[in-house]
């Protein structure tokens, strides 16, 4: 006891104050401090007490409070500075919250644990210092509870087809359950207004390039790298009489897709098929044959629009493989007659006529038939409604895709349509490189996300036209085009930059002027270019465009029924399940990411949300393309 150093009331002064072992330091004990005893603690520490007693009595304060002092400031430049600029973030409003106030509700701390991707430790850290700005939020564990029944996690199933593969809930339960929370918000339903008619758009999309984790549950032939996803988003809700009492006014962001399944399978036939027959099918005939049943004794009748798939998806589902076009049954070669062309092509693909050709044959005899007798079927429809596949999102795609070989082809001076053609890839090439150089755009380059950098705002750059300007995309795509080329060009991009625009737009439309529009254009193209090749999305796009906005939409563009949102959730999906989220096991994980993904599209926190909105600069000049997109919108009363 005699080499302890002994406290004294009468401290050094603290500059002068040093922590010097001096020679007893070598006899000290190599043992970690956590396995001495309270004695060789003391011994230990005696030097750094005698520091904070220095420093409590210089400060006027107690060496306990020197020690919570030097906790916190420890903490804060260690540990706490993510949650420290957090709740600056908070406190300046900028963390996206909406209606915000000095006392947040469940549902609003609910929306900030899953918008600002935090958990458990982050959340309490960030109450703790709020407290501070006369902020509250409620505790961490009635918050989780509440989070809880949003989520519904008691409704959650693991999936399995031999061995776990996916997750789901049931798609009545979930789309109830979304209903009753919008209607929550809305001024209360008379009886006179039922039974509502709801309507909601689906679709499903395969997500790849995951990363692998080696999860301990998880089967040997699992794999983690792809997903695929099954959502639905309720577009409006009417009452019997057709007057609006609710209308999605986000219908393209990947918040208000509400995800039924997730399942690592990859996006083919075979799982499709499995994803179609165990979660969907049934429940969806369901609903629509007998509605829902709400609170308060409400009633409703849905109707679901199968249209938030791509061009692949479309073939698994309608069972049309071998099919030129999902909307009608017009070979290749009658896609590129002018006489087809003036008189139009009917939509006459439809699921019901599918079902019953295999309803009379079986299987071994419909094999065994021509491709035209059988109508380019190459298997049974996986869906049990019309498909919709109008992809506001894949038209922008493709056509701008059709519109770059087009230009390759002509400034190779090659008249035969071979993208894959040597010269004419090697023309494409010099093509994104000028516009890297000239207008910073990158097209067609690998994604470290999957994919490529070609995306819908870069698209949508390229084929809208504002001016002549050498920030135009047009302008200098002219450059490179021979002479005799550059007005059929032009012309081409200005029509089909107008079309895309009415597309996928959300105002009414004169469907008579723009199947006119798109009737030109297909003849333009066939007239000027009789060599070039029409895809099937363009052929869409020229020859159903207008039908499918007058059938399908009642006479509007279909900006909500873009699949836009489900491809943006990839994006969450990827990010869900490498962050914040439990990698131990394969079923965990995937019970996370479904929470996360259902709280966040929940109607109530949606509200909570600050959604970007389109400004669109007003102009007193007007493009020719400008002119046609808005000669083709029908004005607001």
């Amino acid at each position: 006891m005699d080499d302890i150093p002994q406290s004294s009331n009468e401290a050094r002064p603290f500059k002068e104050s040093t922590i010097v072992f001096g020679e007893d330091f070598s006899r000290v004990s190599r043992k970690h401090i956590s396995e001495l005893s309270n004695k060789g603690m003391r011994y230990r520490l005696a030097n750094l007490r005698l520091h904070l007693e220095a420093v409590a009595q210089r400060e006027e304060v107690s060496p306990k409070m020197i020690s919570s002092y030097l906790l916190l400031l420890y903490s804060q430049e260690e540990h706490d500075v993510s949650t420290a600029n957090i709740s600056k973030n908070v406190i300046a409003g900028s963390h996206g919250l909406g209606n915000f106030n000095r006392k947040l509700s469940l549902d609003s701390s609910c929306f900030l644990l899953d918008s600002l991707e935090i958990g458990k430790s982050k959340y309490i850290d960030l109450r703790r210092i709020l407290i501070n700005e006369d902020i509250t939020l409620p505790g961490y564990n009635r918050v989780a509870i509440h989070r809880s029944q949003i989520c519904l996690i008691d409704e959650m199933e693991i999936v399995e087809r031999e061995y776990p593969v996916g997750i789901g809930i049931s798609y009545y339960t979930l789309l109830t359950h979304t209903v009753n929370r919008i209607i929550s918000t809305n001024t209360p339903i008379d009886s006179d207004d039922q039974p509502l008619k709801i309507r909601i758009s689906d679709g499903l999309d395969g997500s790849g390039s995951h990363r692998v984790y080696q999860q301990a549950t998880s089967h040997p032939d699992l794999t983690t790298k792809d997903f695929l996803l099954f959502g639905f988003k309720v577009l409006s809700i009417t009452n019997h009489q057709g007057k609006l009492l609710w209308k999605n006014s986000v219908p393209n962001s990947p918040f208000s897709i509400r995800p039924i399944t997730i399942l690592a399978l990859q996006e083919n036939l075979e799982n499709v098929g499995f994803l179609m027959s165990t979660m969907v099918n049934k429940k969806t005939e369901y609903i629509e044959n007998n509605g829902l049943n709400l609170i308060n004794g409400i009633t409703a009748s849905v109707q679901i629009l199968r249209s938030q798939i791509d061009g692949k998806m479309a073939q698994i589902l309608s069972g049309a493989g071998g099919a030129c076009c999902q909307f009608c049954t017009t070979t290749f070669e009658q896609m590129h007659d002018l006489t087809f062309v003036q008189d139009g092509f009917p939509i006459n693909r439809f699921i019901s006529d599918a079902k019953i050709i295999f309803e009379e044959v079986d299987e071994e005899r419909f094999l065994s038939l021509s491709s035209n007798e059988r109508f380019d079927l190459t298997h049974a429809p996986l869906s049990d409604i019309d498909i919709i596949p109008g992809s506001p999102l894949h038209g922008y795609l493709r056509c701008f895709s059709w519109f770059m070989s087009l230009v390759s082809h002509l400034t190779a001076g090659v008249t035969k349509w071979s993208p894959t053609f040597t010269k004419v890839q090697y023309t494409k090439s010099f093509i994104w490189g000028l516009l890297k150089e000239k207008l910073n755009l990158m097209i067609d380059c690998a994604s470290s996300q999957g994919g490529t950098s070609t995306t819908g705002n870069v698209v949508r750059r390229c084929l809208v036209r504002k001016d002549d300007s050498e920030r135009d995309f047009l302008y200098w795509i002219l450059t490179v085009l021979p002479s005799n080329c550059k007005q059929v060009i032009t012309d081409i991009h200005t029509y089909l930059g107008a079309i895309l625009r009415v597309y996928s737009s959300n105002r009414r439309i004169h469907t008579d002027e723009l199947s006119l529009v798109c009737r030109e254009l297909y003849q333009l193209i066939l007239t000027q270019f009789s060599w070039a090749n029409i895809t099937p999305t363009m052929h869409k796009l020229l020859a159903h465009e207008a039908s499918i906005i007058s059938d399908y939409n009642d006479g509007y563009g279909l900006e909500q029924l873009s699949e836009e949102g489900l491809e943006s959730g990839n994006k969450l999906l990827r990010r869900f399940r490498e962050r914040l989220l439990r990698k131990f096991s394969f079923e965990e994980n995937l019970k996370d990411v479904f929470s996360r993904n259902i709280c966040q599209s929940d109607p109530l926190l949606l509200l909570n949300r600050k959604m970007r909105k389109s400004t669109s600069s007003k102009s007193d000049t007007f493009s020719k393309q400008d002119l046609i997109v808005n000669s083709l919108i029908i004005e607001d009363d």
